[in-house]
């Protein structure tokens, strides 16, 4: 993990729990949300793998660009910036090499899940 990347939170989730406050049923909501976020994320980073093994650059431009939105509601600033930087590259770059840009998204996207998940465990109740 790089220097910069520690010094970034993985997530803030202070715009989900805004929207939960004053709910009696918040607690509830917050985990719904963070069970379909972290469905939505695995399904999508698989199937990132599978589209850069059939060389489907717009797939994957088009899969990054909804991990992007997805992941914006949790403050996971970093993960949307490099979901950013992989939709541009796959985009634009047609034979470029955007293998080190899918890993770095993937390994902040499994970042993010850890800190999600965690904050899961001590906040959330089903």
């Amino acid at each position: 993990m790089s220097i910069e990347t520690a010094s970034v939170p993985a997530i803030d989730m202070s715009a989900i729990t805004q929207l939960a406050e004053g709910d009696e049923l918040g607690e509830r909501f917050i985990a719904e949300i963070i069970d379909v976020f972290l469905g939505d994320l695995s399904e999508r980073v698989r199937t990132i793998g599978l589209q850069i093994n059939r060389a489907d650059r717009a797939g994957v431009s088009a899969t990054a660009h909804a991990i992007k939105g997805s992941c914006g509601h949790f403050g996971a600033m970093r993960l949307v910036e490099l979901c950013r930087e992989l939709e541009d590259r796959a985009r634009r770059e047609p034979s470029g090499d955007i293998q080190t840009a899918i890993d770095s998204m993937v390994a902040e996207a499994e970042r993010v899940r850890a800190a999600v998940e965690a904050y899961r465990s001590e906040h959330a109740r089903p």
